[in-house]
């Protein structure tokens, strides 16, 4: 129990230092969106590696509306409620020459306020969210299948190919997607053992737990994953964005 505490509030504590970093910040995400989304989408078209994020050069950039994910909560999980937590994390479709190409994020920085998180989430993902259009859907993610889906008020679908290789090509009610998702996330022990779920951490296998504890330490472990997928993403982007910056202003 000892290993794990110490185990969540030292990636925290790295997570706030490390993963929000960034020279500009926006007022509210709105306000991101209108003054840096599409300079911050350009510095990865004009990188050398803007193949890899399916752009061509041209510079003809929008980004859509963002839109909010959503995370499982304790009462989600264990099926008691079908409410979600909304997370900081926002994302939204970027076009280039009017077509989907790629998918953005931001997230509140430690100044609470919003900036660039990165872009890479790819073009099947794009494509999916230009077709729902303005659907009041929840954006759902899952690490590490990068599944990402839908919940549609009483329907839950898959948006991504890793998303319906779990739950198929149609539609779940949302009775069913509880239940895939209690299996999925409500027994530590398996999680961390087996290390296939959606939950894994690879920390190894932890003694049985009852009640209240056993939910806590399941969010710890949710959490971490989090926060290490975040690290890992922002600082690869942050890289290469800052790459761009140095580039720019030798020109």
């Amino acid at each position: 129990m000892n290993r794990v505490i110490l185990l969540a509030c030292t990636l925290l504590l790295f997570f706030i230092l490390t993963a929000f970093e960034s020279e500009r910040e926006g007022e509210s995400i709105k306000q991101y969106a209108e003054d840096h989304a599409v300079q911050d989408v350009l510095d990865t078209v004009r990188s050398e590696e803007h193949a890899d994020y399916h752009f061509s050069t041209s510079e003809d950039i929008r980004v859509g509306l963002f839109q909010p994910s959503w995370s499982y909560g304790e009462a989600f999980i264990d099926q008691e409620s079908d409410a979600l937590e909304q997370t900081d994390e926002w994302y939204a479709v970027v076009y280039q020459d009017d077509k989907p190409v790629n998918v953005m994020a931001a997230a509140k920085n430690e100044n609470g306020k919003y900036a660039f998180m990165g872009i890479g989430f790819g073009q099947d993902l794009a494509v999916a969210l230009d077709t729902a259009g303005h659907k009041t859907g929840k954006l759902v993610y899952e690490f590490p299948d990068d599944a990402w889906f839908m919940i549609d008020e009483d329907s839950v679908y898959g948006l991504n190919q890793p998303a319906k290789s779990l739950i198929g090509k149609e539609d779940w009610s949302l009775t069913r997607y509880m239940e895939y998702v209690h299996e999925r996330y409500s027994d530590l022990e398996v999680i961390m053992e087996d290390g296939q779920n959606a939950a894994t951490g690879g920390a190894g296998a932890l003694p049985e737990q009852e009640g209240s504890e056993r939910s806590g330490l399941v969010y710890v472990g949710l959490g971490i994953l989090i926060m290490a997928r975040v690290v890992m993403m922002y600082r690869m982007m942050r890289k290469r964005t800052s790459e761009s910056y140095k580039s720019n202003e030798e020109r």
